[in-house]
């Protein structure tokens, strides 16, 4: 059986590979990937319908999430900041001759 399917699917990605298939789809994942709420709204969606969550909460859930990571990517970038001024602040002193 497992051969099988391997069979399957080596038909199926040459398939895809040899019609323009496989390059459409990897300019729509860079689309996708290029902004954070989309990816994020994908992949919660992809996570909660693999894991057997009924499609219309794993689409609010991710509609609500994707808005989220908004929040989540303003304190990374304090936090990115913050840890940049303690950093040149730190290496302002060691940088310093002793007196």
């Amino acid at each position: 059986m497992i051969v099988l399917i391997a069979i399957a699917t080596m038909i199926a990605a040459t398939l895809a590979q040899h019609l323009g298939l496989a390059e459409a789809i990897a300019r729509v994942v860079d689309k996708v990937a290029s902004c954070p709420q989309c990816f994020t709204f994908w992949v919660t969606m992809s996570a909660l319908l693999y894991l057997g969550h009924d499609v219309y909460a794993s689409a609010l859930s991710a509609i609500v999430v994707a808005y989220l990571s908004n929040w989540f990517v303003l304190l990374l970038l304090i936090l990115q900041r913050k840890f940049t001024q303690l950093y040149e602040k730190e290496r302002n002193t060691t940088d310093r001759p002793d007196h």
